[in-house]
Protein backbone atom coordinates (compact mmCIF):
# COMPACT_ATOMS: atom_id res chain seq x y z
CA UNK A 1 0.00 0.00 0.00
CA UNK A 2 1.22 3.13 -1.04
CA UNK A 3 1.94 6.14 1.29
CA UNK A 4 -0.28 8.49 -1.28
CA UNK A 5 -3.16 5.41 -1.49
CA UNK A 6 -6.17 8.25 -1.73
CA UNK A 7 -8.18 8.33 -4.94
CA UNK A 8 -10.52 11.39 -3.65
CA UNK A 9 -7.24 13.20 -1.99
CA UNK A 10 -7.31 17.02 -3.80
CA UNK A 11 -4.97 17.32 -6.32
CA UNK A 12 -2.03 19.81 -5.83
CA UNK A 13 -2.45 20.65 -10.05
CA UNK A 14 -5.46 22.79 -9.03
CA UNK A 15 -4.66 24.63 -6.24
CA UNK A 16 -1.27 25.55 -7.98
CA UNK A 17 -3.06 27.44 -10.83
CA UNK A 18 -5.03 28.97 -8.57
CA UNK A 19 -2.42 29.74 -6.20
CA UNK A 20 -0.48 31.34 -9.88
CA UNK A 21 -3.55 33.11 -10.52
CA UNK A 22 -3.82 35.17 -7.41
CA UNK A 23 0.25 35.76 -6.77
CA UNK A 24 0.19 36.94 -10.65
CA UNK A 25 -3.19 39.44 -10.56
CA UNK A 26 -1.37 40.39 -6.59
CA UNK A 27 2.19 41.11 -8.17
CA UNK A 28 0.58 42.69 -11.03
CA UNK A 29 -1.39 44.70 -8.80
CA UNK A 30 1.14 45.80 -6.50
CA UNK A 31 3.70 46.60 -9.37
CA UNK A 32 1.21 48.88 -11.24
CA UNK A 33 1.21 50.61 -7.67
CA UNK A 34 5.11 51.00 -7.15
CA UNK A 35 5.35 52.13 -10.68
CA UNK A 36 3.03 55.23 -9.98
CA UNK A 37 4.15 55.75 -6.00
CA UNK A 38 7.75 55.27 -6.26
CA UNK A 39 9.38 58.82 -5.97
CA UNK A 40 12.76 59.91 -5.07
CA UNK A 41 11.87 59.70 -1.17
CA UNK A 42 11.38 56.47 -2.10
CA UNK A 43 15.06 55.21 -1.86
CA UNK A 44 15.62 57.31 1.38
CA UNK A 45 12.91 55.32 3.09
CA UNK A 46 14.42 52.21 1.76
CA UNK A 47 17.66 53.17 3.64
CA UNK A 48 15.06 54.16 6.83
CA UNK A 49 13.93 51.13 6.96
CA UNK A 50 14.78 49.42 10.69
CA UNK A 51 15.66 45.61 9.62
CA UNK A 52 15.94 44.29 13.42
CA UNK A 53 12.21 44.30 12.51
CA UNK A 54 12.35 41.54 9.72
CA UNK A 55 12.53 38.60 11.79
CA UNK A 56 10.38 40.03 14.09
CA UNK A 57 8.00 40.00 11.33
CA UNK A 58 8.56 36.57 10.00
CA UNK A 59 8.60 35.51 13.93
CA UNK A 60 5.00 37.04 14.29
CA UNK A 61 3.44 35.36 11.34
CA UNK A 62 5.08 31.46 12.62
CA UNK A 63 3.79 32.03 16.22
CA UNK A 64 0.46 32.94 14.09
CA UNK A 65 0.82 29.45 12.39
CA UNK A 66 1.17 27.36 15.08
CA UNK A 67 -1.62 29.46 17.17
CA UNK A 68 -3.45 28.16 14.49
CA UNK A 69 -2.95 24.61 14.56
CA UNK A 70 -3.30 24.60 18.80
CA UNK A 71 -6.67 25.80 18.26
CA UNK A 72 -7.58 22.33 15.75
CA UNK A 73 -5.25 20.63 18.58
CA UNK A 74 -7.32 21.88 21.32
CA UNK A 75 -10.60 21.80 19.71
CA UNK A 76 -10.26 18.04 18.75
CA UNK A 77 -9.51 16.33 21.70
CA UNK A 78 -12.32 18.73 23.54
CA UNK A 79 -14.40 16.67 21.51
CA UNK A 80 -12.84 13.37 21.89
CA UNK A 81 -10.22 12.82 19.02
CA UNK A 82 -6.77 12.03 19.47
CA UNK A 83 -5.10 14.12 16.85
CA UNK A 84 -1.30 14.69 17.21
CA UNK A 85 -0.02 18.10 16.80
CA UNK A 86 1.64 17.62 13.85
CA UNK A 87 -1.92 16.23 12.19
CA UNK A 88 -3.81 19.70 13.48
CA UNK A 89 -0.63 22.13 12.23
CA UNK A 90 -0.75 19.48 8.99
CA UNK A 91 -4.31 20.36 8.75
CA UNK A 92 -3.83 24.16 9.36
CA UNK A 93 -1.33 25.00 7.20
CA UNK A 94 -2.95 23.19 4.44
CA UNK A 95 -6.11 25.36 4.91
CA UNK A 96 -4.22 28.39 5.13
CA UNK A 97 -2.80 27.29 1.65
CA UNK A 98 -6.43 26.78 0.56
CA UNK A 99 -7.75 29.88 1.52
CA UNK A 100 -4.63 31.55 -0.26
CA UNK A 101 -5.01 29.25 -3.61
CA UNK A 102 -8.66 29.17 -3.90
CA UNK A 103 -11.14 31.81 -5.42
CA UNK A 104 -13.07 33.53 -2.16
CA UNK A 105 -10.93 31.15 -0.35
CA UNK A 106 -13.12 28.27 -0.33
CA UNK A 107 -10.95 25.61 -0.99
CA UNK A 108 -9.50 26.44 2.70
CA UNK A 109 -12.69 25.02 3.98
CA UNK A 110 -12.92 21.95 1.55
CA UNK A 111 -8.71 20.98 2.82
CA UNK A 112 -9.62 20.99 6.10
CA UNK A 113 -12.57 18.87 6.20
CA UNK A 114 -10.61 16.58 4.03
CA UNK A 115 -7.91 16.37 6.23
CA UNK A 116 -9.78 16.15 9.25
CA UNK A 117 -11.62 13.55 7.87
CA UNK A 118 -8.44 11.38 7.23
CA UNK A 119 -7.32 11.81 10.91
CA UNK A 120 -10.78 10.01 11.64
CA UNK A 121 -12.75 12.75 12.54
CA UNK A 122 -16.67 12.74 11.35
CA UNK A 123 -17.80 15.66 9.10
CA UNK A 124 -20.07 17.12 11.11
CA UNK A 125 -17.79 17.29 14.10
CA UNK A 126 -15.23 18.92 11.84
CA UNK A 127 -17.98 21.44 10.86
CA UNK A 128 -18.42 21.50 14.41
CA UNK A 129 -15.24 22.29 14.92
CA UNK A 130 -14.88 25.74 12.27
CA UNK A 131 -18.71 26.50 13.43
CA UNK A 132 -16.88 27.02 16.92
CA UNK A 133 -13.53 28.45 15.67
CA UNK A 134 -15.74 31.46 13.69
CA UNK A 135 -17.61 31.91 17.00
CA UNK A 136 -14.09 32.91 18.56
CA UNK A 137 -13.01 34.78 15.96
CA UNK A 138 -15.99 37.02 15.84
CA UNK A 139 -15.50 37.30 19.84
CA UNK A 140 -12.29 38.32 19.20
CA UNK A 141 -12.96 40.94 16.53
CA UNK A 142 -16.17 42.23 18.37
CA UNK A 143 -14.18 42.67 21.65
CA UNK A 144 -11.49 44.42 19.40
CA UNK A 145 -13.88 47.05 17.34
CA UNK A 146 -14.58 49.48 19.89
CA UNK A 147 -10.81 49.38 21.22
CA UNK A 148 -9.94 50.20 17.76
CA UNK A 149 -12.78 53.44 17.66
CA UNK A 150 -11.62 54.34 20.39
CA UNK A 151 -7.82 54.70 19.52
CA UNK A 152 -9.14 56.41 16.39
CA UNK A 153 -11.33 58.57 17.52
CA UNK A 154 -8.46 59.86 20.29
CA UNK A 155 -5.82 60.51 17.39
CA UNK A 156 -6.06 63.29 15.27
CA UNK A 157 -4.26 62.10 12.39
CA UNK A 158 -6.49 59.35 12.32
CA UNK A 159 -9.90 61.60 12.72
CA UNK A 160 -8.14 63.89 10.11
CA UNK A 161 -7.96 61.13 7.36
CA UNK A 162 -11.60 59.93 7.87
CA UNK A 163 -12.95 63.59 7.69
CA UNK A 164 -11.15 64.19 4.26
CA UNK A 165 -12.71 61.08 2.88
CA UNK A 166 -16.10 61.79 0.70
CA UNK A 167 -19.25 61.53 2.93
CA UNK A 168 -21.99 60.97 0.20
CA UNK A 169 -19.27 58.10 -1.46
CA UNK A 170 -18.93 56.45 2.32
CA UNK A 171 -22.73 56.86 2.97
CA UNK A 172 -23.38 55.24 -0.85
CA UNK A 173 -20.48 52.34 0.10
CA UNK A 174 -22.13 51.74 3.63
CA UNK A 175 -25.89 51.67 1.87
CA UNK A 176 -24.89 49.00 -0.43
CA UNK A 177 -23.15 46.74 2.42
CA UNK A 178 -26.20 47.16 4.47
CA UNK A 179 -28.30 46.18 2.31
CA UNK A 180 -26.60 43.16 0.57
CA UNK A 181 -26.38 42.08 4.24
CA UNK A 182 -29.69 42.39 4.48
CA UNK A 183 -31.07 41.01 1.68
CA UNK A 184 -28.75 38.49 2.28
CA UNK A 185 -30.70 36.78 5.99
CA UNK A 186 -33.98 37.75 3.90
CA UNK A 187 -33.07 35.40 1.46
CA UNK A 188 -32.01 32.86 3.63
CA UNK A 189 -34.18 33.12 6.58
CA UNK A 190 -37.28 33.10 4.80
CA UNK A 191 -36.43 29.84 2.65
CA UNK A 192 -37.05 32.14 -0.37
CA UNK A 193 -33.38 30.58 -1.70
CA UNK A 194 -34.95 27.43 -1.53
CA UNK A 195 -38.33 28.38 -3.36
CA UNK A 196 -35.88 30.05 -6.19
CA UNK A 197 -33.68 27.03 -6.94
CA UNK A 198 -37.23 24.99 -7.17
CA UNK A 199 -38.39 27.47 -9.50
CA UNK A 200 -35.30 26.94 -11.39
CA UNK A 201 -35.14 23.29 -11.36
CA UNK A 202 -38.75 22.84 -12.58
CA UNK A 203 -38.19 25.70 -15.45
CA UNK A 204 -35.32 23.65 -17.14
CA UNK A 205 -36.00 20.29 -19.26
CA UNK A 206 -32.66 18.91 -17.89
CA UNK A 207 -34.05 19.71 -14.07
CA UNK A 208 -37.24 17.49 -14.51
CA UNK A 209 -35.09 15.07 -16.55
CA UNK A 210 -32.96 14.56 -13.88
CA UNK A 211 -35.05 15.00 -10.86
CA UNK A 212 -33.73 17.77 -9.61
CA UNK A 213 -36.56 18.99 -7.46
CA UNK A 214 -36.30 16.04 -5.34
CA UNK A 215 -33.07 15.56 -5.28
CA UNK A 216 -33.09 19.04 -3.91
CA UNK A 217 -36.08 18.06 -1.20
CA UNK A 218 -33.04 15.45 -0.43
CA UNK A 219 -30.25 17.45 -0.02
CA UNK A 220 -32.41 19.79 2.55
CA UNK A 221 -33.04 17.12 4.37
CA UNK A 222 -29.42 16.43 4.73
CA UNK A 223 -28.82 19.77 5.78
CA UNK A 224 -31.31 20.23 8.37
CA UNK A 225 -29.98 17.18 9.73
CA UNK A 226 -26.38 18.20 9.51
CA UNK A 227 -27.35 21.49 11.30
CA UNK A 228 -28.61 19.72 13.95
CA UNK A 229 -25.53 17.74 14.79
CA UNK A 230 -23.78 20.73 14.27
CA UNK A 231 -25.69 22.81 16.52
CA UNK A 232 -25.65 19.85 19.65
CA UNK A 233 -22.14 19.79 18.82
CA UNK A 234 -21.57 23.07 18.90
CA UNK A 235 -23.90 24.02 22.26
CA UNK A 236 -21.86 21.20 23.68
CA UNK A 237 -18.60 23.08 23.45
CA UNK A 238 -20.24 25.72 24.97
CA UNK A 239 -21.35 23.95 28.07
CA UNK A 240 -19.26 20.95 29.15
CA UNK A 241 -15.74 22.02 27.08
CA UNK A 242 -15.46 26.11 28.43
CA UNK A 243 -11.78 25.31 29.14
CA UNK A 244 -11.37 24.88 25.85
CA UNK A 245 -12.97 27.47 24.00
CA UNK A 246 -11.10 29.43 26.66
CA UNK A 247 -7.86 28.56 25.39
CA UNK A 248 -8.95 28.46 21.82
CA UNK A 249 -10.06 32.61 22.53
CA UNK A 250 -6.45 32.98 23.86
CA UNK A 251 -4.71 31.21 20.75
CA UNK A 252 -7.23 33.32 18.19
CA UNK A 253 -6.33 36.18 20.04
CA UNK A 254 -2.23 35.88 19.81
CA UNK A 255 -2.93 34.31 16.14
CA UNK A 256 -4.85 37.12 15.11
CA UNK A 257 -2.79 40.17 16.70
CA UNK A 258 0.39 38.07 15.10
CA UNK A 259 -1.20 38.29 11.28
CA UNK A 260 -2.50 41.80 11.34
CA UNK A 261 0.19 42.86 13.50
CA UNK A 262 2.63 42.86 10.41
CA UNK A 263 1.20 46.01 8.98
CA UNK A 264 1.70 47.87 12.11
CA UNK A 265 5.31 46.58 12.93
CA UNK A 266 6.19 47.38 9.07
CA UNK A 267 5.05 50.47 9.50
CA UNK A 268 6.90 51.30 12.65
CA UNK A 269 10.25 49.68 10.67
CA UNK A 270 10.04 52.73 8.24
CA UNK A 271 9.62 54.96 11.50
CA UNK A 272 6.17 55.75 10.72
CA UNK A 273 5.16 58.53 13.26
CA UNK A 274 0.95 57.38 13.21
CA UNK A 275 -0.40 55.20 15.51
CA UNK A 276 -0.70 52.05 13.47
CA UNK A 277 -2.85 49.68 16.13
CA UNK A 278 -6.50 50.85 14.36
CA UNK A 279 -4.79 49.36 11.31
CA UNK A 280 -5.56 45.26 13.24
CA UNK A 281 -8.93 46.16 13.12
CA UNK A 282 -8.81 47.06 9.40
CA UNK A 283 -7.24 44.26 7.74
CA UNK A 284 -10.18 41.93 8.90
CA UNK A 285 -12.14 44.00 6.67
CA UNK A 286 -9.59 43.50 3.69
CA UNK A 287 -9.47 39.79 5.01
CA UNK A 288 -13.82 39.82 4.58
CA UNK A 289 -13.26 41.91 0.80
CA UNK A 290 -10.82 39.38 -0.12
CA UNK A 291 -13.63 36.30 0.31
CA UNK A 292 -15.82 38.25 -1.46
CA UNK A 293 -13.76 39.03 -4.48
CA UNK A 294 -14.35 35.81 -6.22
CA UNK A 295 -10.53 35.49 -7.50
CA UNK A 296 -7.39 33.82 -5.55
CA UNK A 297 -5.62 36.00 -3.42
CA UNK A 298 -8.82 38.97 -4.11
CA UNK A 299 -7.26 39.44 -7.44
CA UNK A 300 -5.21 42.54 -6.69
CA UNK A 301 -8.18 44.39 -5.45
CA UNK A 302 -6.55 44.17 -1.62
CA UNK A 303 -3.81 45.58 -3.15
CA UNK A 304 -6.03 48.70 -4.65
CA UNK A 305 -7.60 48.85 -1.65
CA UNK A 306 -5.32 49.31 0.91
CA UNK A 307 -2.94 51.19 -1.47
CA UNK A 308 -5.74 54.01 -1.18
CA UNK A 309 -5.77 53.40 2.53
CA UNK A 310 -2.17 53.90 3.27
CA UNK A 311 -2.40 56.51 1.16
CA UNK A 312 -3.72 58.49 3.77
CA UNK A 313 -1.49 57.12 6.22
CA UNK A 314 1.93 57.45 5.23
CA UNK A 315 3.79 59.32 2.21
CA UNK A 316 2.51 58.27 -1.50
CA UNK A 317 6.23 57.42 -1.92
CA UNK A 318 5.99 54.80 0.96
CA UNK A 319 2.81 53.80 -0.09
CA UNK A 320 3.83 50.71 -2.44
CA UNK A 321 7.20 49.62 -0.28
CA UNK A 322 4.75 49.07 2.75
CA UNK A 323 2.07 46.97 0.45
CA UNK A 324 4.56 45.04 -1.40
CA UNK A 325 6.58 43.61 2.22
CA UNK A 326 2.99 43.69 3.64
CA UNK A 327 1.56 41.96 0.94
CA UNK A 328 4.41 39.18 1.01
CA UNK A 329 3.95 38.63 4.69
CA UNK A 330 0.08 38.08 5.12
CA UNK A 331 -0.11 36.45 1.49
CA UNK A 332 2.66 35.08 -0.33
CA UNK A 333 4.29 33.57 3.05
CA UNK A 334 1.26 31.35 3.53
CA UNK A 335 1.00 30.49 0.23
CA UNK A 336 5.04 29.14 0.21
CA UNK A 337 4.31 28.31 3.90
CA UNK A 338 1.29 26.66 3.71
CA UNK A 339 1.75 25.10 0.06
CA UNK A 340 5.24 23.32 1.11
CA UNK A 341 3.46 21.50 3.84
CA UNK A 342 0.63 20.77 1.99
CA UNK A 343 2.90 19.47 -0.36
CA UNK A 344 4.49 17.34 2.16
CA UNK A 345 0.99 15.65 3.76
CA UNK A 346 -0.14 15.00 0.22
CA UNK A 347 3.26 12.72 -0.76
CA UNK A 348 2.90 11.86 3.10
CA UNK A 349 -0.75 11.35 3.85
CA UNK A 350 -0.92 7.73 5.13
CA UNK A 351 2.23 8.14 7.60
CA UNK A 352 0.84 11.38 9.23
CA UNK A 353 -2.86 10.30 9.03
CA UNK A 354 -2.13 6.93 9.31
CA UNK A 355 -5.63 4.64 8.43
CA UNK A 356 -7.46 2.56 11.14
CA UNK A 357 -7.21 -1.08 11.29
CA UNK A 358 -11.00 -1.32 10.32
CA UNK A 359 -9.49 0.61 6.75
CA UNK A 360 -6.54 -1.44 6.58
CA UNK A 361 -8.63 -4.76 6.67
CA UNK A 362 -11.13 -3.06 4.34
CA UNK A 363 -8.09 -2.40 2.16
CA UNK A 364 -6.92 -5.50 2.22
CA UNK A 365 -10.08 -7.10 1.36
CA UNK A 366 -10.67 -5.30 -1.62
CA UNK A 367 -6.72 -6.00 -2.71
Amino acid sequence: MTENSSNSSPKMGKYLRYALQGVTLGVLATAIILFFTVEEETWGHIEQFNWWFAPIILMAIVVAWLCNGGRIWINSRALGHQLTYQQAISVSMSTEFGIAASPAGMGGTALRLYLLKKAHVPLTTSASMLAADVVVDLTFFGLLTPVAIFFILKDKNWTEMFAKLPGWQMAVAGGIVLAGLVGMVVFFQTGLWSKVIHSIAMATTQGRKRRWPGKFRHFRWELKRSMRRIWLITRFLFRKRRSALLINFCLASVQWLCRYGALPLILLAFGSPNNPFPLLFIQGFLFLFAMLVFLPGGGGGVEVATAILLGHFVPVSMVGLVLLLWRFSTYHLYLIGGGAVFFYVSTHMDRIFPPNKKEETKTVDTV
